[in-house]
């Protein structure tokens, strides 16, 4: 009897503990989804207050975890969402409330995302005189645009790109390391590129792909923050490059030749 006596009393203090470490959780994801905003939304002379959380600021720069992917947002919501469900439920009424908003905020927040950065644009792409661009890895959606928006204003890389090569037929490959994701473009046709299993049985790349760790803008035609990877097609008259909008950003490809190719 006195040993299930102590047992019982420590389920309380358990059960503390989780409530802490719930409420704690739902906190920092609210500071991962709005702590940017609600910072930028602060008076100036108040903003040194922000200070007070230390390290948990980095979860609105670079750390932000529900900005790693669009996969890792919607996972971390849907958690989130789970939480306030168990708080709702175990909780008091001051809880439920509480729970309540935490789960309406939640719920916009991929709403919110769009209100608060906007649509992607290549800000600081600019091509040569005589030179075309087409961005062949521009977000489609506006949750799509706007979480990579997101992505650049936090410094977070998001999906990284490659350029596996160009094949003799002037068709460009390349790939994510995010998703293992492969992807094929024509040269010829011009349009947007489309998705594949797998390489060509026997594929090696007719030109070289160049891998810069420091290169100067507006070199080869284009002028952009940094160049990762460049490699120009058998004919030489296409060049295809992925791109950091900013120095620690987002990735994206883009192709780029001169006059038409007709």
């Amino acid at each position: 009897m006195l040993q299930a006596k102590e047992v019982n009393n420590g389920l309380p203090i358990r059960r503390w503990f989780v409530h802490v470490g719930m409420w704690f959780a739902l906190a920092l994801l609210l500071l991962s989804l709005y702590g940017r905003w609600l910072i930028d939304a602060t008076p100036g002379a108040l903003r040194p207050a922000w200070y007070v959380f230390g390290p948990f600021l980095w979860l609105t720069d670079f750390l932000n975890l529900v900005l790693f992917s669009q996969f890792w947002f919607f996972f971390l919501c849907t958690v989130g969402l789970s939480v306030c469900g168990l708080l709702m439920f175990w909780g008091g009424w001051r809880a439920r409330i509480v729970s309540a908003l935490i789960l309406g905020l939640v719920l916009a927040s991929p709403f919110a995302i769009t209100q608060i950065y906007g649509q992607y644009t290549l800000r600081t792409v600019v091509s040569a005189p005589g030179y075309e661009i087409n961005w062949l890895t521009q977000p489609k959606g506006r949750f799509s645009s706007a979480f990579k928006s997101a992505q650049r204003e936090h410094d977070v890389t998001g999906c990284r790109y490659r350029i596996h090569g160009w094949s003799k037929n002037n068709r460009l490959y390349f790939g994510s390391h995010c998703r293992n994701d492969l992807w094929m473009y024509d040269a010829q046709e011009r349009g947007n590129p489309r998705r594949i299993q797998r390489l060509p049985r026997g594929f090696e790349s007719v030109s070289a792909v160049k891998t810069w760790q420091v290169r100067h803008s507006g070199q080869g035609g284009i002028s952009v923050t940094k160049v990762v990877e460049e490699s120009e097609s058998k004919d030489g008259r296409t060049k295809a490059f992925v791109v950091q909008d900013s120095f620690y950003g987002p990735f994206d490809v883009l192709i780029m030749w001169r006059g038409t190719l007709d």
